[in-house]
């Protein structure tokens, strides 16, 4: 999903999003873990609101992400930090980077569900894989199947403020595990009145046992499954679930 005119108003819409909590949260993965990455690639970064507070903490980190219009509100707002970072444009099924370049690729706010199936999502661990340092780590989130079919769901949202509406429709497909979210919006301009434009976004879910045989094919072994903002394991009705996983050394050797 390539966001276009929504990247206008994305951080005003996510300004809940606790983006410092989970911040602080890779941290403690960090601590639990022993990563201690030099350099860290953000994939699926958007605006930023992951990257910059990393970035602010003293990582070296690039961003990657397919939305030119993301990407260019991510680099304002570095700039206005007075923070230098890489910011590429790629599609991460497809991306590119140069072998051996990272310690750590992280995914945060569910950009992996927008994987449409098993085969796009491996590909994206598969090309992961690729970029990272031999004993690199892998650490991202996904939503889980209980909060694409019970809390998002077939339920409407709406959100209104003086300037910005929209209405969200979802609906879920449990023969394919799918959310199809139907984004209507009305936006003020500066002549008062509202311009209407429309976004649709559609999230896959995976269950755990699907993402660990994605991941060991890919060659990577999974450190740790949590629960969101916790060390323990994810239960039925937990709504974001964490992976945390380690590039095979013996794979990269054995590749010589």
């Amino acid at each position: 999903m390539i966001y276009t005119n929504f990247a206008l108003i994305y951080d005003r819409l996510m300004q809940d999003i606790p983006y410092q909590g989970w911040v602080s949260y890779l941290g403690r993965i960090f601590g639990k873990h022993g990563i201690n990455p030099g350099y860290i690639l953000d994939i699926g970064c958007g605006t930023g609101n992951v990257t910059i507070p990393l970035a602010e903490t003293g990582f070296q980190i690039t961003g990657l992400d397919m939305s030119l219009e993301m990407l260019s509100l991510a680099e304002q707002k570095a700039r206005a930090k007075g923070l230098s970072i890489e910011w590429l444009q790629q599609d991460i099924r497809k991306m590119e980077i140069g072998s051996s370049r990272f310690d750590l690729v992280i995914s945060m706010t569910d950009s992996l569900n927008y994987m449409s199936g098993d085969r796009e999502l491996g590909e994206v661990f598969r090309r992961v894989k690729q970029c990272l340092k031999p004993g690199g780590w892998l650490i991202f989130d996904l939503n889980s199947h209980y909060k694409l079919s019970n809390v998002f769901g077939n339920n409407t949202f709406t959100f209104m403020e003086d300037d910005i509406t929209y209405i969200w429709e979802n609906s879920y497909n449990p023969e394919t595990h799918t959310c199809t979210m139907d984004l209507t919006f009305f936006v003020r301009e500066q002549d008062g009145r509202y311009r209407r434009f429309t976004e649709q976004h559609r999230e896959t879910g995976y269950t755990v046992a699907v993402v660990r045989n994605l991941l060991n094919k890919a060659g990577f072994s999974v450190a740790a499954v949590y629960a969101e903002n916790s060390f323990e394991a994810p239960v039925e009705t937990t709504e974001r679930i964490y992976f945390t996983a380690c590039s095979k050394v013996d794979d990269e050797r054995g590749s010589l």
